[in-house]
């Protein structure tokens, strides 16, 4: 693949597949006649039509599920935001290979191909307090590392992450897109305490009377606030969509 294809994207020069809602329609209309009651296995049927839309398939399959695990180390953990240092995010790197950690056997469970993937974890982002957390260059690297980490045979992918403090990085950015207070969206993390939560708030509110809110691009927003392994999970979901693979999201 290319180099410049986040570029390319972010330019306007993909044509984006979109919905396949006649194929949906149809696999609507086969739940509807199977021998059961209509809508009786719920949540589950409107996700074998979503699936069906964006597989162009009337009956949608899974053989072969990817799952992405990307790790990257934030420089806002050094003002104390989680309750653990950055090294655990190296140790935790350690067990998903070793195949020690929950989604490790979930994965297995569900015979799902599994992939961690760290990103630069020596050299942790700047201090988003204070700084950038990244130029915008080490956000577009990242997100192309996530981009070609998509294999083209896909039919679904499972994003995760792994970073000390990423919850502080995704707080704010959540704050900035979406406008909310900074109370409302700061939760324990990792497990801190009523004024360790006290502390992250404030941090985080510094953060964003430094940097602002509502920005017009998704690429700023990461580079005032995000993580690598974050940048790498856009990137992962712009190559998804332009593959037309189904996209599960799990964590903040």
């Amino acid at each position: 693949m290319k180099d410049n294809e986040i570029e390319n994207f972010f330019e306007g020069k993909f044509e984006i597949p979109q919905f396949d809602s006649l194929t949906a329609n149809q696999a609507r209309k086969l739940q509807n006649q199977l021998t059961k009651p209509v809508g009786s296995l719920g949540k589950l049927e409107d996700l074998a039509i979503w699936m069906a839309g964006w597989q162009s398939k009337i009956k949608p399959k899974i053989d072969n599920a990817q799952c992405l695990i990307f790790a990257g180390n934030h420089g806002i953990s050094r003002r104390g935001v989680s309750a653990y240092p950055p090294e655990v995010t190296f140790q935790m790197v350690e067990n998903f290979k070793k195949g020690g950690a929950a989604i490790n056997q979930l994965c297995n469970l569900a015979d799902i191909k599994l992939k961690v993937i760290p990103l630069d974890l020596k050299t942790p982002t700047r201090d988003f307090s204070e700084n950038l957390a990244m130029d915008k260059k080490d956000v577009i690297s990242a997100m192309q590392i996530g981009f070609q980490s998509v294999p083209i045979d896909c039919d679904l992918l499972i994003l995760g992450e792994m970073g000390i403090s990423n919850t502080s990085s995704a707080t704010a950015i959540s704050c900035a897109i979406f406008d909310e207070d900074v109370e409302k969206m700061t939760g324990i993390g990792t497990g801190l305490n009523n004024n360790q939560v006290l502390k992250k708030i404030e941090i985080i509110k510094s953060a964003i009377r430094l940097h602002g809110k509502k920005f017009l691009d998704t690429i700023s927003i990461l580079s005032c606030y995000g993580g690598r392994e974050l940048s790498a999970i856009v990137g992962s979901i712009i190559s998804a969509r332009l593959k037309s693979i189904p996209v599960l999201l799990d964590g903040f």
